[in-house]
């Protein structure tokens, strides 16, 4: 059995439907640099949105893909 990467951790997450933060990775996952993650699959073609969240007078990003934007693959432009 071969053991997956934390970026491959992280997009199989996202291609569920389900957003993510930084806690969730950490608790779920033991993913800490889950910034890092996105930036990775961001740059390797894929539509990560996010969004800034305050709670309790914390800051937090939350990630997620569109399912209806082909399951967060960027489109090429023509």
């Amino acid at each position: 059995m071969t053991k997956q990467t934390q970026n491959q951790i992280i997009k199989d997450h996202l291609l569920t439907g389900q957003p993510i933060t930084s806690w969730q990775a950490i608790t779920e996952y033991r993913i800490t640099r889950l910034a890092k993650c996105i930036h990775e699959l961001r740059r390797s073609g894929m539509n990560i949105q996010s969004k800034t969240i305050k709670e309790n007078g914390k800051h937090f990003s939350r990630y997620w893909v569109n399912k209806a934007d082909g399951k967060g693959v960027a489109h090429e432009k023509v």
